[in-house]
């Protein structure tokens, strides 16, 4: 039996590997989605009594990495006993162990006295995958719609590479170049992985590696069996709802009840909406990825593996939003109906974990832009990440931090300097905005604005695809929703288009400005009982209007000196909690003006509309 302190270092160093893994995918690929956003992830798999058990991961996006579980056992499944050392294998098929078809997974057998005892893998996010449309068919009805689709292969076979296989990928992407050196990159990272276990074995002794692995996992799950205990048993129902699913369908719900009995949890998705002909359908690697994430999230201080997904048991009803069968399309549900996934079950944990939830997903802001560069006279494709850098809400004792929220905090905001450099744009303008924080106890990180300009390009086509608007992103125990999402093409023309849904490769104008709200993270916690102090250090840095701390938190400034005025504090939050607990919708500032700037100022005072938030 292994000692606690061998099987903590060996844990340690695997976790090290995996950072090291996505760390060589980072520094050599090509792309700006993987050297400057971070859209890729990594872990360290075991091949556990003929099953695939994840022992390490990187920091990274959990919609990647736990869904990888799936595709490294998938990959398993598919070559049980055609697996050779010097094997690379890829996957993207969603319905064959995958989540979306842009995620291309490169996994690599480490063999140990003779079997695949180890399956380093990395996961991606690849600008284009084929398919009708450049980075992605938004009119798709079902997978075959959506793009290039493939099961398991073999890149190479024994060290050898197989060109006939790589042709055949390559020849199926709009930007071959950067397919082969970001799958190279993906290649390189497993390679790490592999040469840092084998160093390890060699260390140990491939014997106690064995015995620390299974430890690992013994670990996790004694833990999180440990924390479910102290929650109360209980069923904990909750509903979230989706803006669209592209295709004309509207308020998609997602429904789950946690029970909690003992040391296990179900998690019932039943009751959630049947699948949809648009692209938002959730295949089972996708919506487990974002129930673990949730709980990932709600118990940060254990680690996080296979044995700490044992105690949670899943009931996805078949041909469901989150479970559908096949063909049904599913290009956009890594966010929508994934983010859905994630906040559904963090409402339903305010009833047995209040002071652990918050906003644990992000919604969709996500647009891109194709056409031919004429520095360079050749084509492009920009998938836009700077528009959508807030989504964090607040959480007890924290306000939202201003970035993506902590289970997608791997990614990163690209640099405006590089992209202008990288690609015919110009951005005019990329800020916090005044009231667009989420009000809470602690608020939500502050919507984020960006004016982004189309220059020196040809035939340059926009696809602008989001979801947030009439559903953002939920608050917690009584702090507000987040303010919502919009896009507006043409900007600042007589010909402006405000988009609350989505566009699809649309025609840039030339010198064509567009503008982005990210509409930021949900709050936390009854407004009125903000620290006076706080509301004040939001009003002087910007954050919050005068009239925003009045209306949300109910702090009244003095006019002629500018200071707050307490009595009248005092009388305002004491009216106001008495008010809102006989209209528990209410809009805040923020929410307010989007709904005004996006000509849906009728929605402020529609009691169905605020019943629905």
């Amino acid at each position: 039996m292994i000692d606690p302190v061998t099987g903590e270092i060996i844990r340690n160093y695997l976790e090290s590997v995996a950072a090291e893994m996505v760390g060589t995918m980072v520094r050599t690929a090509v792309s700006p989605i993987f050297n400057e956003a971070h859209d890729c992830s990594a872990g360290v798999f075991y091949y556990d009594n003929g099953g695939a058990s994840m022992l390490a991961r990187a920091d990274a996006a959990p919609v990647h990495i736990f869904a990888a579980l799936s595709s490294v056992q998938q990959t398993l499944d598919f070559f049980d006993g055609d697996l050779s050392e010097g094997d690379v294998i890829i996957l993207c098929d969603p319905y064959y162990g995958g989540s979306h078809l842009p995620d291309y997974t490169v996994v690599t057998p480490v063999f140990i006295d003779g079997e695949p005892l180890f399956l380093p893998s990395v996961r991606g996010h690849m600008p284009d995958n084929g398919g009708p449309a450049p980075g992605g068919n938004m009119n798709a009805r079902d997978i075959w719609q959506e793009g290039f689709r493939f099961s398991p292969m073999k890149l190479y076979e024994r060290g050898e590479l197989r060109e006939d296989v790589w042709e055949w990928i390559l020849r199926n992407n709009r930007l071959p170049v950067n397919m082969r050196a970001d799958l190279d990159a993906q290649i390189g990272g497993c390679q790490v992985g592999e040469r840092r276990i084998r160093e390890l074995c060699d260390r140990y002794g491939s014997d106690t590696v064995r015995e620390a692995a299974d430890w690992i996992m013994q670990y996790s799950e004694k833990r999180l069996r440990d924390q479910i205990r102290r929650w109360p048993d209980g069923r904990y129902e909750a509903e979230s709802t989706l803006d669209y699913d592209f295709a004309g369908r509207e308020d998609i719900k997602v429904r789950v009840a946690i029970t909690i009995e003992g040391d296990g949890i179900v998690a019932d998705f039943t009751g959630s909406d049947p699948q949809t002909t648009g692209i938002v359908n959730s295949v089972p690697a996708n919506t487990l990825a974002f129930l673990y994430c949730a709980f990932s999230a709600l118990c940060p201080e254990i680690p996080i593996n296979s044995g700490f997904f044992r105690p949670l048991v899943p009931v996805l009803p078949k041909a469901s939003v989150i479970n559908p069968d096949p063909p049904a399309a599913v290009r956009a549900a890594t966010v929508s109906i994934g983010a859905d996934i994630g906040d559904v079950v963090m409402k339903a944990a305010e009833g047995f974990a209040p002071e652990r939830v918050g906003t644990c997903s992000i919604d969709l802001l996500g647009p891109w832009i194709w056409g031919t560069d004429l520095r360079t006279d050749t084509q492009y494709l920009h998938y836009e990440l700077l528009c959508t850098p807030t989504g964090a809400g607040g959480v007890y004792l924290s306000d939202g931090w201003g970035a993506w929220p902590a289970t997608f905090a791997s990614a990163m905001v690209p640099s405006i300097e590089m992209s202008e450099v990288q690609y015919p744009v110009l951005y005019r303008q990329s800020e916090y905005t005044t009231d667009g924080a989420a009000p809470g106890q602690w608020r939500g990180s502050p919507a984020w604005v960006t004016q982004r300009q189309v220059y020196n390009s040809e035939g340059t086509h926009q696809t602008t695809r989001m979801q947030g608007f009439r559903s953002p992103l939920h608050g917690f125990c009584g702090g507000r929703d987040a303010v919502g999402n919009y896009i507006a093409i043409r900007y600042g023309t007589e010909r402006e288009k405000v988009v609350t849904s989505w566009t699809n490769l649309e025609p840039c104008e030339p010198d064509e400005i567009i503008f982005y709200q990210s509409g930021g993270g949900g709050g936390w916690g009854e407004p009125c009982e903000r620290d006076i102090d706080l509301v004040v250090d939001d009003v002087r840095n910007g954050y919050v209007s005068v009239e925003g701390a009045r209306y949300d938190y109910g702090v009244c400034f003095d006019p002629d000196t500018g200071e707050v005025d307490q009595a009248a504090t005092e009388a305002e939050r004491a009216r106001l909690v008495a008010e809102r607990a006989a209209d528990p919708g209410w809009i805040s500032t923020g929410r307010r003006n989007t709904l005004e700037r996006t000509g849906n100022a009728e929605l402020v005072n529609s009691a169905a509309y605020r019943n629905q938030g």
